[in-house]
């Protein structure tokens, strides 16, 4: 692997907010004039996940990919507030992303990689945008009325772990976020509107085929994929799209504080971008 700058530096997202960007800069850069923006979970995952993703925008970099790791609005050091932030201004903060990575490194293509909540993203910015040159989906949420209540129920089992009753139901929380239009899971404040923006996507993410080459990644300790991934796998392949696919059995480190790389999906991925670079 060759040689690599990092630079941390602000741009402008969604509503002017500045965005905390970290770019990786390869002394070597792939041919084609490609670089990749990587695209974060949600909440406790984003946190959790941080170590080995930043491994893994490192590893790219030495292959000579410019990459661009940057935090949403309302998340991590980037300014905004989780209260006032919906899906849509995350897709506006993407696609700043991939302005500032172009203006920062001269890239003319910017992939993406995305990791659960940040490879639905990506998978909806090139539904729209036909220029995305390829797509590393890890994970992915496919279906984000589903995940946002599965997130919900964490409250339910927080509730539950501290002895609080365990009364509390998904549409227990659901009713409370219409009556007073906020709650809280785990100590994030979840918004009626952030809510019912995670439900206005639901399944836009598998309603249509990547028209570029996609590495899908499934990481779990089973020993096969959830049949969600499964699906949209044979559902990729019946549309004729060039898609990669693997199951990794390892724990999800998104999940895990104690797990700080994930070796395996990083280099089926170097592996993977590597044979792409090499297209030009």
């Amino acid at each position: 692997m060759g040689m690599a700058t990092e630079r941390i530096f602000f741009f402008s997202g969604s509503l002017g907010r500045r965005l905390l960007g970290v770019l990786y800069r390869p002394d070597s850069p792939v041919p084609g004039g490609t670089g990749i923006v990587y695209c974060h979970p949600f909440t406790e995952e984003h946190n959790m996940s941080h170590t080995a993703m930043v491994k893994v925008c490192r590893a790219l970099s030495g292959i000579g990919y410019p990459v661009l790791r940057f935090d949403m609005s309302g998340c991590g050091d980037s300014e905004g507030e989780l209260t006032e932030v919906e899906i849509p201004s995350w897709m506006e903060d993407l696609d700043a992303a991939v302005e500032a990575l172009r203006a920062e490194t001269g890239a003319r293509h910017a992939a993406l990689l995305g990791l659960r909540l940040g490879g639905g993203l990506a998978l909806l910015r090139a539904q729209e945008d036909p220029a995305v040159p390829f797509l590393v989906l890890w994970e992915p949420v496919l279906d984000f009325a589903l995940y946002i209540r599965q997130f919900m129920r964490r409250a339910i089992a927080s509730e539950i772990v501290g002895s609080a009753g365990g009364g509390t139901t998904v549409a227990g929380l659901e009713k409370d976020l219409a009556d007073r239009g906020e709650v809280n899971v785990i100590g994030y404040p979840i918004t009626r509107a952030l809510f019912d923006s995670f439900l206005a996507v639901s399944r836009r993410p598998v309603q249509q085929s990547p028209r570029c080459p996609v590495l899908v990644l499934s990481i779990s300790q089973g020993d096969r994929p959830s049949f969600a991934l499964g699906a949209y796998r044979d559902m990729l392949e019946g549309a004729g799209a060039e898609v990669s696919f693997d199951h990794i059995q390892a724990e999800p480190f998104w999940d895990r504080y104690w797990r700080w790389e994930c070796p395996e999906a990083a280099t089926r991925t170097v592996r993977w971008a590597a044979d792409i670079g090499r297209r030009g």
